[in-house]
C-alpha cells in the first residue's frame, strides 16, 4: 500500500511536532529539578539563578534585606 506524499509529509511533521511537545514538557521539570539541587549545594554561586527559578515557579520575588541608609541629622 502506498500512502499519498500530500497525506504523509503532514502526518510525518505533526507527529514530529507532536514529539517535541511531549519531550519538551517532559524534560523542563527534570532541568529546574536539578538546578535547584545544585543551588542548594552552592547557594552562593548560583543565587541569581535559584532566584529567577524561584521567582518563576512561585511568581514571589524572593526577599531581600533593605539596606540600612543613615538618617541625616539635623542641625539646630
Amino acid at each position: 500500500m502506498f500512502i499519498k506524499p500530500y497525506i504523509f509529509y503532514p502526518i510525518v511533521v505533526l507527529s514530529i511536532i507532536i514529539g517535541y511537545g511531549i519531550g519538551g514538557s517532559v524534560r523542563t521539570p527534570s532541568i529546574i529539578n536539578n538546578t535547584l539541587k545544585m543551588c542548594n549545594e552552592k547557594p552562593l554561586e548560583c543565587k541569581f539563578k535559584y532566584d529567577i527559578l524561584m521567582y518563576n515557579e512561585t511568581g514571589k520575588v524572593p526577599y531581600t534585606e533593605p539596606k540600612q541608609t543613615p538618617k541625616p541629622t539635623e542641625k539646630k
